[in-house]
């Protein structure tokens, strides 16, 4: 064997090895990509199963919340029924002082409507306001502030208050926040007075409107806030 067929031989031993070093790296690569696509398989199947687990759990819990809503409604409709048929009953003493009540208001002249208003006010179909906020300058015997009338719906409410009502002889311009005051609500020809300490309340019903009023202490010294909310029969 001469220089040049010995030389062929190493180069054709050599390719082999890098076939073969070549082929095991492809083998070896199509296994690792068979292992990495069914592992992923699985795990797509895993999530697949866990959101339709959750789809088909979030599904009963719905028609559960539903059934529930709909056994409340029932309940409230059967009390409802319930009530109204021992409050007709006039062998029931269900109901017996509001009956009492309501008869003695109709029979003082009370309009009949105005006490199917009231009543509907006490009731939950309503639609109210939010809670609204406004400052009231209290006057005394000294002193009577600017703006000391409080204009609220449009000028058809109006409130005025009143400090050191027990004190005569007090000349000190401010009034006490820990004594009686004295609150003015004029309305609808109304004119309602009500004396005490703070917080004083006062529920004024016209038709199918009511107002919620409350007096209360401020940080601000001479005056007082009032908070007010109004609401209307739906």
């Amino acid at each position: 064997m001469d220089f040049y067929q010995a030389q062929n031989k190493y180069r054709q031993k050599q390719l082999k090895t890098f076939l073969s070093i070549i082929i095991k790296l492809i083998i070896f690569s199509l296994v690792f990509l068979i292992g990495w696509w069914l592992g992923n398989s699985d795990k797509l199947v895993l999530i697949q199963e866990n959101e339709k687990i959750i789809a088909q759990f979030n599904e009963k819990k719905d028609s559960l919340e539903r059934q529930i809503t709909d056994i409340r409604l029932k309940l409230k409709e059967a009390n409802l029924s319930l009530d109204t048929q021992n409050i007709k009953n006039l062998n029931s003493d269900f109901g017996r002082d509001a009956k009492n009540l309501l008869a003695s208001n109709l029979a003082k002249g009370v309009p009949e409507e105005t006490i199917v208003n009231a009543l509907r006010l006490l009731g939950t179909n309503k639609v109210c306001s939010s809670f609204l906020y406004k400052e009231l300058p209290v006057s005394t015997q000294s002193f009577t502030p600017p703006r000391s009338v409080l204009l609220l719906l449009s000028g058809s409410l109006k409130i005025k208050a009143e400090g050191n009502i027990n004190d005569q002889s007090n000349d000190n311009p401010y009034f006490n926040p820990i004594k009686p005051l004295r609150i003015t609500f004029i309305y609808f020809g109304n004119n309602d007075l009500v004396e005490g300490n703070l917080p004083i309340s006062k529920n004024i019903l016209a038709g199918k409107f009511s107002v919620k009023i409350k007096v209360l202490k401020s940080k601000v010294r001479g005056v007082v806030i009032v908070r007010y909310q109004t609401c209307k029969v739906s």
